[in-house]
């Protein structure tokens, strides 16, 4: 089999299958995302890439991130065990380094020179550095009032920073009339298969560190690609038998912005009753892959919880001063949905949980 029929981009709406490439980020017949699909079985050992040369993917050092366990708060907590998965020991500070990866080494592939990207703050940040790596121009469009860490990354790492006022859909818009006007590449991380592909990796390493594996994996979602990665990934060591049995996967957001929070529980939560909130990087009312997210917590039998500012700015707090960790406040979200769900019996007291600090505290202002 050639390296160009290991694997197809399939519609999941209309299921047509097209080449790949990161080129087309929407199904010209019915306007459906696309999801990517392979032609030889998982191996159980490592994630199938979605390149013609996997051995030259581009890395600066991201994955193989630090598990450890948080026994003081295990213990408040009446868990059996809780472990953190330290996603912002990555080469930009967050977990999008994993993403980018791999969108940035598909694009290299394809000879992209240029490309348009919006973001919150991480993704722009982390897009840059491996453009800058792999020696391809980026437009990042990001909120003018996104943390200024952030901002200053993107430039740093020469991006042309396009910071757009008003909320995070202003830069999304910003950058489709952008790219209407100049034709470039749109190398979106919201809605390339590619992106979400590159997360596969974390459940393998998680297997890797700990194989009896794990009860419960809680994490912040906002557009999702951590999610359905880990699923994924979850899908693939399954079939390839490698375990007898899975974690459920269980998301959390701000009550402020709880769009899958809401389809997973069948609430009625209207976009348009979005209200600030401090978990800025998981602000996102209409995540464009909201029913893969809904569906990898439904087929895990997970669970969806909303949490409140307070708590996620106390979790915040109580992580730096009883663990020594400094994460941003959309990774304390994860951590204040733990609570809620160990309170509403949906995580017994025994069980073991895992999660993805996704972000340093280094790069927002307290």
């Amino acid at each position: 089999m050639h390296d160009q029929d290991r694997f197809r981009l399939k519609c999941l709406e209309c299921c047509l299958p097209r080449e790949p490439t990161v080129r087309l980020l929407r199904c010209p017949v019915c306007r459906g995302l696309f999801d990517i699909h392979y032609q030889h079985p998982p191996d159980g050992l490592t994630p199938r890439l979605p390149l013609r040369n996997p051995a030259k993917q581009l890395s600066l050092g991201e994955g193989s991130t630090p598990l450890i366990r948080l026994e003081r708060t295990a213990r408040k907590l009446n868990l059996a065990s809780l472990y953190a998965k330290l996603e912002f020991v990555s080469p930009t500070g967050s977990f999008k380094d994993r993403g980018s990866s791999l969108l940035i080494s598909a694009a290299r592939e394809e000879a992209v020179d240029e490309f348009v990207e919006d973001s919150s703050g991480n993704a722009g940040a982390s897009m840059s550095a491996y453009a800058a790596a792999a020696g391809i121009a980026a437009r990042v469009f990001a909120p003018a009032a996104a943390a200024k860490g952030k901002l200053d990354q993107i430039a740093f790492f020469g991006s042309s920073l396009h910071a757009i006022e008003g909320p995070r859909q202003a830069a999304a818009d910003a950058a489709r009339n952008f790219l209407a006007k100049t034709g470039l590449v749109y190398l979106s991380h919201n809605l390339s298969p590619y992106f979400a592909e590159g997360m596969k990796s974390v459940s393998y390493e998680l297997y890797d560190d700990a194989p009896q594996g794990f009860d419960h994996v809680v994490l912040p979602v906002g557009n999702g690609s951590l999610l359905i990665g880990i699923q994924k990934g979850l899908e693939e060591i399954a079939a390839s038998g490698r375990v007898e049995s899975l974690p459920r996967l269980s998301c959390a957001q701000a009550s402020a912005v709880r769009p899958v929070v809401a389809a997973v529980n069948g609430e009625d939560w209207d976009p348009a009753s979005a209200a600030p909130t401090v978990a800025s990087g998981i602000s996102v009312p209409n995540p464009p892959r909201i029913a893969e997210q809904v569906a990898a917590v439904q087929n895990t039998n997970g669970f969806a919880v909303a949490v409140e500012e307070d708590a996620i700015l106390n979790w915040r707090k109580n992580l730096a001063r009883d663990e020594g960790l400094f994460c941003e406040a959309t990774s304390a979200v994860a951590f204040a949905g733990v609570e809620e769900l160990v309170r509403s019996g949906s995580i017994r007291a025994g069980e073991s949980v895992v999660v993805p600090v996704t972000g340093s505290g280094l790069k927002e202002p307290l």
